[in-house]
């Protein structure tokens, strides 16, 4: 009985990981809990870096993207957008409509898909074109209208600041 459920269990496996990989995501990221709590706010991820870097506006970013590329540090701005599958990504915006899409980390964690409010991020700042499989896939987990070209922090710790 037992080598029954067993060779079931096995036999079933890669059935449930290719209804995973067929939503497009190659593994789940872990609940999101937080991993730290401060007077700020919310920990998603690592816990924040010692000693902190200063933080970077998204307005500032998108001003003069160029220069800020590869570099890994703070970036803060609104939260308008989760990922509705996983919370896998956010997208921080600017107040003039410009954003960045935040991904986490080898897709090792995420955060509450009902996020809401500013944020901090810390992680490393690129830019990414995307292919229309990408942007169809996005558009499936909630995202609304990708832009071809679009900055991309990849986090390894995202600060939801508390409202109020």
């Amino acid at each position: 009985m037992r080598l029954a459920l067993a060779l079931s269990l096995l036999l079933a496996a890669p059935a449930f990981a290719h209804d995973h990989a067929a939503a497009g995501h190659d593994s789940a990221p872990a609940a999101a809990k937080p991993v730290q709590t401060t007077r700020d706010g919310s920990v998603y991820g690592a816990k924040l870096p010692e000693p902190a870097p200063a933080t970077v506006r998204l307005d500032d970013v998108v001003a003069k993207p160029d220069a800020l590329l590869g570099t890994t540090g703070a970036f803060s701005g609104r939260i308008t957008q989760v990922c509705q599958k996983q919370g896998c990504w956010m997208v921080l915006s600017t107040d003039n409509g410009e954003f960045a899409r935040v991904t986490m980390h080898d897709h090792a964690f995420g955060v509450p898909k009902d996020a809401k409010g500013e944020a901090v991020v810390y992680g490393t700042l690129d830019a990414k074109t995307l292919s229309a499989a990408e942007a169809e896939h996005l558009k499936k987990d909630g995202a609304t209208a990708p832009a071809q070209r679009e900055l991309r922090i990849d986090a390894t710790s995202v600060l939801i600041r508390d409202a109020g």
